[in-house]
């Protein structure tokens, strides 16, 4: 709800020229409306004063503005070298009770960590010493102190409002204030962090501290004045007449789940009932789906927007969050305007539906800046982990600790969800979260879900060229899936000439050349891929031909045929080799085995291929399985690290650097991408990167193939619009460093 402020100081708080009232009014209705998604939060953490401490703070965090050269500079003056946190602290003593200690703490650090902060104490005479005399600073707030009164007149009102509890400021001098006002809270807060029972009880008063204010201060400052909470019903989203056993069991569920359903079972919308089936007390708490491929994010994304925002009135009511959103977000909307917007609003607590990568939850526990409103938006969250078995081993562990934290800290809800989902994963997860409620199908109602017929075709993919070829003169659509992009790039040089409706998908496409060809592969003839095919795309073709690969992977390629089950079912060939690479893709004892349960089948019914996936992975991660447990082992100890009011000295890039492979783009497109560059059009020049796994990157940099301008990483490969690009041929036009 809007206060109304009749009064108007003339300071300002933005360079936009809002006000400091304004601003200040701004955050508080967007407080008002994270209380009602959050109610217990006080409570959760030991600290029953926690709303009035977050209001207190922000009724104070900007008076520091109020100074004449902070003013100066926002109206386009000189750049003014000092913290205006600082200056609003000893405004905080006007507070009649209460613990204005951590109103200041909160005050000081909402956008800088203690580190950086400490650059402004200690001796002006000392080298080291960045900062300026406090009360040189102070004093220009004195001339607009007759303003900033106008502001604490309010006040009382304000408490009356939002907790029915009128309360006067006392008055203040500020001409009697010291360093002192602010720098001891600097150091009794670094000494209470060195403790480990002072840091344990200021833990997470702090971060849900801090992300309150920081949610409330970015929200207001973007023009948003409320947190958006879940629909507390999906009933009219999803008008069916009649539910699934998975859906309907899912309406029915409390706590966390693992669901494994086939494909086409409505696992999507079972999902989110259970999600809404779990909101908190309030029904204001976050729902988070988390899938493995960018273009399924998307795909998820577009699907639910379109759903959802009807309801809302809203775009933002769902986020999109990937390495590349902000990209996919300026195609999407013609309006550059509402794509910054929705961009913007994905990185704060805003949407209560976010569909995003687990990376985007996984940096936030290792304190990465800004990680206190991702800590605190997770709080009683719902989280749906979907296709959990197309990570691999430590991205699995991480996953896992992460859900551990979320569940046991932050009173998360945990739901698995998969299509085939390996029996040791399922174990892992159901032991180590306490998940008992396991949701399936009988096999009566499985039975109206096979749809593929599996034959093996002894020798590799080039054996059996010319019958893929007499396939193509039919009418059937063809998929066909290699292991790895060279192979895809020969297997497609020899069968793109059969129709002319084809065409070839794997990663090392530049980000435009692939947006494009995503938009056409439910319409072709024939698409020659990689894994980059199995989840990532909602494609419907009647044949599939596909290199060896463990059976979850072969699963989800299948998943691409007859998905719509416009037939009875349709074929799947699996070839029993594959290319000399694979062996770098793939566990070869978890591919041998594959075959030999394939061999002994015909119709592969869903819970015959959960058996055999189950006799698959009975040694668990294999070869990996030692990385997984060290994940397991070490990654809990991170979390335990988390300080609050620091932030660690990383940044996102380097945290994605850990798990991602190297964005490069090839010289063919050097002059393009730094034109875009320097036109300042930086989503025009993304289209033209594209990633080189970490074993790639350093081969070619050995080869002295790889080279640097404007930050960005060019690589001498020829590149084909028609086959993506070509790492064993450098480019004849490249670059000379």
């Amino acid at each position: 709800m809007w206060v109304c402020i009749y009064m108007t100081s003339g300071i300002k708080a933005k360079t936009t020229g809002e006000t400091l009232e304004a601003h200040t009014f701004a955050c508080l209705s967007v407080f008002s409306s994270l209380r009602e998604c959050y109610p217990d939060i006080g409570e959760k953490i030991g600290c029953p004063e926690f709303y009035k401490t977050i209001f207190n703070a922000l009724f104070f965090h900007d008076f520091g503005k109020a100074a004449t050269g902070f003013q100066e500079q926002l109206n386009g003056g000189k750049k003014w070298h000092y913290r205006h946190e600082i200056l609003s602290v000893p405004f905080v003593d006007a507070l009649p009770t209460g613990d204005t200690d951590l109103v200041k703490l909160f005050v000081l650090t909402h956008h800088k960590d203690l580190r950086e902060l400490a650059r402004y104490t200690g001796d002006p005479e000392d080298e080291l010493f960045c900062g300026s005399p406090f009360k040189e600073y102070l004093a220009e707030i004195i001339p607009n102190l007759q303003k900033l009164s106008g502001i604490l007149k309010e006040y009382p009102r304000l408490m009356n409002h939002y907790f029915g509890e009128p309360a006067d400021l006392r008055p203040i001098d500020l001409t009697q204030c010291t360093d002192e006002s602010w720098e001891h809270i600097i150091q009794s807060t670094s000494k209470c962090l060195r403790d480990d029972r002072c840091k344990q009880r200021l833990k997470y008063v702090g971060i849900f501290g801090k992300g309150s204010i920081n949610t409330c201060d970015y929200l207001a400052s973007g023009g948003v004045r409320k947190v958006l909470k879940p629909l507390p019903s999906l009933d009219a989203v999803f008008t069916y007449p009649t539910y699934t056993s998975i859906q309907q069991r899912c309406r029915e569920t409390k706590g966390d789940a693992i669901v494994i359903s086939p494909t086409g079972s409505g696992k999507t919308e079972a999902a989110l009932f259970w999600a809404t089936n779990n909101l908190n007390q309030a029904k204001g708490n976050r729902i988070f789906y988390l899938l493995p491929y960018t273009a399924s994010i998307n795909a998820m994304y577009q699907r639910l927007s379109g759903r959802l925002t009807p309801y809302y009135k809203d775009d933002g009511c769902v986020s999109l969050l990937h390495g590349k959103a902000s990209y996919y977000l300026s195609k999407m909307y013609d309006d550059a305007k509402e794509s910054r917007f929705l961009r913007d609003v994905a990185k704060k607590i805003y949407s209560p539906y976010k569909i995003m990568t687990p990376y985007q939850s996984l940096k936030h526990l290792f304190y990465i800046k800004g990680y206190e409103m991702g800590l605190l938006e997770m709080y009683q969250g719902s989280f749906i982990l979907d296709e959990i078995h197309a990570y691999d081993a430590r991205t699995v562990g991480l996953i896992l600790s992460m859900s551990e934290f979320v569940k046991n800290k932050l009173d998360a809800r945990i739901l698995l969800m998969s299509a085939t989902l390996p029996g040791f994963i399922r174990d892992i997860f159901a032991d180590s979260l306490g998940i008992s409620n396991l949701l399936t199908m009988g096999k009566p109602e499985l039975s109206g879900y096979t749809r593929h017929e599996c034959s093996l075709l002894d020798g590799d993919i080039c054996d059996h060229i010319e019958e893929i070829k007499n396939t193509l003169r039919g009418d059937e659509k063809v998929l066909v899936v290699c292991n790895t992009v060279k192979q895809a790039q020969r297997v497609y040089n020899s069968l793109k000439g059969i129709k002319p409706s084809s065409r070839l998908l794997h990663s090392r496409f530049t980000l435009g050349d692939r947006e494009k060809i995503e938009r056409e592969v439910d319409s072709l003839d024939l698409l020659v891929g990689t894994q980059a095919i199995e989840v990532s795309l909602d494609i419907d073709y009647d044949v599939c031909y596909t290199e060896p690969a463990p059976i979850d992977a072969l699963v989800q390629r299948f998943g691409r045929i007859n998905r719509r089950r416009r037939e009875d079912v349709c074929r799947v060939y699996v070839f029993t080799r594959g290319s000399e690479q694979d062996r770098f893709v793939y566990d070869d004892l978890l591919v041998e085995r594959t075959l030999e349960e394939l061999g002994d089948l015909d119709l592969l019914h869903e819970w015959v291929l959960q058996d055999i996936t189950d006799k698959i992975y009975r040694n668990g991660f294999g070869n990996d399985e030692k990385l997984f447990r060290d994940v397991r082992k070490t990654f809990p100890r991170v979390i335990e690290e988390i300080i609050p009011f620091s932030d660690a000295e990383r940044t996102d890039d380097d945290f994605y650097r850990l798990f991602n492979s190297f964005e490069v783009v090839p010289e063919k497109f050097r002059t393009d991408y730094l034109d875009h560059i320097q036109a300042g059009d930086f989503y025009g020049a993304m289209q033209y990167t594209l990633p080189l796994s970490r074993g790639q990157y350093h081969r070619l940099k050995e080869e002295g193939r790889i080279s640097t301008t404007e930050g960005m990483l060019f690589v001498n490969a020829r590149y084909d619009s028609d086959l993506g690009l070509l790492v064993e041929e450098r480019d004849p036009g490249a670059f000379i460093d």
